[in-house]
């Protein structure tokens, strides 16, 4: 199973987690839940990167399936909302893979 840990600060995302796999194909094989939770979690990584000012910090071990990136603090009241806004789309996009896909997703906040 994927979890996907969302930590708030005064109602704003400061840090994701991601850790394990979703185990939905055999190991090897394609595997559409993790290829999904993957998709909305690097996009939005990727959109955070561009749109921050400082530099996203991010530990990342692909073997055991972890991810972990800490929201830089914002230099402006612009930032800190496009910030959040991609933030929360990614936790829309993951939830929406969670009700189809219970048993191999859970996101935490």
């Amino acid at each position: 199973m994927i979890r996907v840990k969302f930590v708030y600060e005064e109602g704003d995302v400061v840090e994701v987690t991601v850790k394990g796999h979703a185990g939905y194909a055999p190991r090897g094989k394609d595997d559409i839940v993790c290829s999904a939770v993957s998709g909305v979690v690097f996009t939005a990584l990727l959109g955070l990167t561009k749109f921050s000012t400082s530099k996203v910090e991010t530990k990342q071990d692909e073997e055991t399936g972890y991810l972990n990136f800490k929201v830089p603090k914002p230099k402006s009241e612009e930032e800190r909302l496009r910030q959040q806004t991609i933030l929360e789309t990614m936790l829309l996009g993951l939830r929406d893979i969670e009700g189809g896909y219970k048993a191999y997703l859970k996101t935490e906040v």
